[in-house]
This record gives C-alpha cells, sequence and structure tokens, in this order.
C-alpha cells in the first residue's frame, strides 16, 4: 500500500512523499526553476574544469558553450547532483524523518527537473504492555553424582593410553587395518595402514561392525552400501565390495580414579577435591545454560506482543553479520567461504536465502530489546566501559597496554558500550518479568530515552 502526502516548504519547493516499502519512502523534488538554472552554471563550471574547452581557461567558458560541447543532458544530471544534498537535507529536516543510512538518487525527468530520492528509515518498536509480561524462572539448578561421575570417566579416557591386545576386536578398540574397496569395476579404496576407533558412527553404516571379532591377521570381504545423501557424491547411493585386513587391536586402558590421577591433571589434592571442581564447574555452566533459557523466553515474548518495523536496508546488513560469522568460523577451521560454497554447491545469494529467517529473528530481537533500554533509562557509565577494557585487556599480558589502546579507538568503544547496553537492558527485562523489579516511571524512563536518542544527520544522497 502507498500513500501519497503533498508537502509544500516556505520555499518554492514542490515534494512529494511516498511510501514505497516498510520504513522506506521515495521523495519527489521539482525544484524551482531559478534553482535549476542557477544550479546549471554550477554545474557547467564544474564540467569545464574537468572537460577542456578550447581558448578558455578551466572552469572559465561561457556557459552557452558549455552546454553547446557537452548537452543539456549531462549539464541537467550534474545539476541534479548540485542540488540534491541541499534539497534531500531540507525536506528531511522539515518532515522529521530520521533515514537509515545512505539514500540514493536518480533523475526522473530533465525538463522540468524532478528528482527522486528513496530514502530508508530507522526501524520503529511498539513494545506495548512489557510491564504485565511474566516468565517463570527456571529451577535451581542441582548436579547429581551421576553427571560428576560422567565426568570424571570422560577425563580418565583423555587421560588414558592405547595399549595392544591379542582377542578379538570390540567395539570402542583403536585397529589398524588395510581397506580395500570397489563399487563394480572401480577401484574406490586402497588404504594401507588406516587407524581407526570402532564405533557406530563409521560409515558407510556396518563398517564398524564387520571389524568387530575380527583377529590380528585376519582378512575378511564384506559389502556396504553407502547412504543416498552421503556427502561425498562419489560414493552417495554406493555399493561397496570391502576387503579388511586388520594387522593390530589396542584398547584404551583408564588411569584409576584416585589422588594420584588428580594430582596428575591438576592442582587438586585429592580425588574429592578434583570432584568438587568438576561439580562447581558444572554447576556454573548449567546455571549459564539456564540463564540463556530465562532470557530467551522473556524476549521472545516481548518480541511476540510488539509491533516491529524496519527497512530492507537493515535485514540485508542483519545478513551480511550472519555471512561474517560464518566466514570467521570457516577461518578457523582453514577454510573459505568460497571453498565452502563451491564444496557445499551453493551461490552466495543461496546462502543469503539461507540465513535470511535467522537474520530476521536476531534483527527483530536486537531492535525489541534496544527499544526495552531506552524506555526503561538504561544508561552505559564511562566506568563500565573502563571496567570492561579492563576486562578485556588483561588475559593479554604483556601485550595488555596495547590491546587497551586498541579497544579505546572510537569504534571499538562505540562496540563495547553497544555490548554493555544490551547486556543491562536484557538484565532489566528479565527482572521485570519474574517480577523482581517494576517499569521505571514513563515520564523519566520517556526523559532518559529522549537524551540518548538524538537522530543522527542526514547523510547527502547517492546516484543510484
Amino acid at each position: 500500500m502507498c500513500y501519497n502526502h503533498p508537502e509544500r516548504s516556505v520555499s518554492t519547493l514542490d515534494v512529494t512523499t511516498e511510501t514505497v516499502a516498510p520504513r522506506e519512502i521515495e521523495v519527489t523534488i521539482r525544484p524551482d526553476p531559478a534553482q535549476v538554472e542557477d544550479a546549471l552554471h554550477k554545474a557547467a563550471r564544474k564540467v569545464s574544469r574537468r572537460t577542456p574547452i578550447p581558448g578558455f581557461r578551466p572552469g572559465k567558458a561561457p556557459y552557452a558553450l558549455v552546454e553547446r560541447t557537452v548537452g543539456r543532458e549531462l549539464l541537467t544530471e550534474e545539476a541534479a547532483e548540485v542540488l540534491a544534498p541541499d534539497l534531500y537535507r531540507e525536506t528531511v529536516e522539515k518532515a522529521g524523518y530520521q533515514p537509515y543510512g545512505r539514500p540514493t538518487l536518480r533523475v526522473a525527468h530533465l525538463e522540468p527537473l524532478e528528482l527522486k530520492i528513496r530514502v530508508a528509515l530507522q526501524p520503529t518498536v511498539e513494545l506495548g504492555d512489557y510491564c504485565s509480561l511474566r516468565v517463570e524462572p527456571e529451577p535451581p539448578v542441582e548436579v547429581a553424582d551421576e553427571q560428576v561421575d560422567q565426568l570424571l570417566q570422560e577425563l580418565r579416557e583423555e587421560h588414558g593410553s592405547w595399549e595392544p591386545v591379542t582377542r578379538p576386536a570390540q567395539m570402542g578398540d583403536q585397529v589398524t587395518l588395510d581397506i580395500r574397496g570397489t563399487s563394480g569395476d572401480e577401484p574406490v579404496f586402497d588404504e594401507t595402514g588406516t587407524t581407526l576407533v570402532l564405533s557406530e558412527q563409521l560409515t558407510p553404516p556396518g563398517f564398524a561392525e564387520a571389524v568387530v571379532g575380527m583377529q590380528p591377521g585376519e582378512t575378511k570381504q564384506v559389502e556396504l552400501a553407502y547412504p543416498e545423501d552421503y556427502a561425498n557424491e562419489d560414493l552417495a547411493g554406493k555399493t561397496v565390495a570391502f576387503t579388511l585386513t586388520l594387522h593390530e587391536v589396542k584398547e584404551r586402558k583408564l588411569p584409576e580414579p584416585d589422588d594420584e590421577f588428580a594430582r596428575s591433571v591438576g592442582d587438586y589434592a585429592s580425588l574429592a577435591e578434583l570432584k568438587d571442581h568438576l561439580r562447581a564447574g558444572l554447576k556454573a555452566e548449567l546455571e549459564h545454560d539456564a540463564q540463556d533459557r530465562l532470557e530467551t523466553r522473556a524476549l521472545d515474548q516481548l518480541v511476540e506482543q510488539s509491533k516491529v518495523e524496519y527497512p530492507n536496508a537493515a535485514l540485508e546488513q542483519a545478513i551480511d553479520r550472519l555471512v561474517e560469522r560464518q566466514e570467521s568460523r570457516l577461518r578457523t577451521y582453514g577454510f573459505t567461504l568460497e571453498t565452502y560454497l563451491q564444496v557445499s554447491h551453493k551461490s552466495m545469494e543461496q546462502l543469503r536465502d539461507e540465513v535470511r529467517p535467522q537474520a530476521e529473528r536476531e534483527l527483530r530481537r536486537s531492535l525489541v530489546l534496544r527499544e526495552l533500554g531506552r524506555a526503561e533509562g538504561v544508561r552505559v557509565e564511562p566506568e563500565e566501559i573502563a571496567r570492561e577494557i579492563a576486562r578485556l585487556s588483561l588475559p593479554y599480558g604483556e601485550r595488555s597496554e596495547e590491546v587497551r589502546q586498541a579497544l579505546l579507538q572510537p569504534e571499538a568503544l562505540s562496540s563495547i558500550s553497544s555490548d554493555i547496553f544490551v547486556r543491562k537492558a536484557m538484565e532489566r527485562l528479565v527482572a521485570i518479568a519474574t517480577g523482581q523489579a517494576e517499569c521505571a516511571p514513563s515520564g523519566a524512563a520517556a526523559e532518559q530515552a529522549a537524551a540518548a536518542a538524538e537522530p543522527p544527520p542526514a547523510e547527502p544522497p547517492s546516484a543510484g
């Protein structure tokens, strides 16, 4: 649905604004002929400085000669570039718009000159009655002895050793074997001395089970089928005839769970002390998970009852951030985004479409939470930023001062302040939703929110 809103300023500007998408408008400006004429002469001087006119110094050629040389159309387009920034700024300021990013300009008509400027507007959020929002607190976290025993078992396995045995292979053993495999007449495996740990997760299904029971020195033949959706397309859906020759079997020998073991894995005087440490760590982890669930439930309820509108540019930026995060994760494993796209047979457009729903959820949550922070008068104090910088730089030891100076740069400071604001807003939301706090008085919160929400200056339009 589109809405036309003719507007007339005290000048002779003819301005029409049309809503063309959620939180996106197109402003049509028809400048006064005198303004156009003045802009044309400025454009002519600009053009003549970069386009030599024989017999005249740069910028000094007569207007009529410049127009005959380069053409009225080019001059008019240049004039639009001259006029657009001031006309746009005047229109935005008088209408009270809060632009989101840089607008785009196009010349709709040359004679008479008509400019169209497409403007994305800042997102809007209506929270609704968040003061009445309620969520049940998570139950208290309890750590069972069995959970501690499981952690201790994992620690024993981590510090265990593989020792050769002469019995048949069992699940969980480490085996060394030769693997030959053919699909039809085509060889697909020719591996010598491969070491594997037998588990049901090995592919193809049934491979580990085929090795179980074999004796060192034994050779066995078996046919196994790969799933249709197997990642390796050369094997997906194929049946492979395997020839397996087992050379060695090793079993995991675990250290005894005693005081000596506790001292060997850390600064623990006894097994009981190690167990206490494992219990405390698990409890902290479970409490963190419980807090995450509580925050998610509270925020999802708030988002559900809120009305959120944002321009498509905001969503595209949210998608950009998700793609950048995925690219960063891939780099930690030694992969590039381009390699991932090739292996997964996806285009960048398909990847962006794939993450779009997640980006939209994250965007809506972020907008709603920030609006609640403003409504509640959440503020970030300089002392909080200083403490966070100290916390972030401390682990770097000798380089901590270097890191601290980097974190004092404007972009880093803005990011740190934003993170603290979001964290405090979430704490406030949970406190309200669990009945531990009441909403801030509307008047005081509104004043603080207004002070913190000064609209950004309008950026000049770019040609698009």
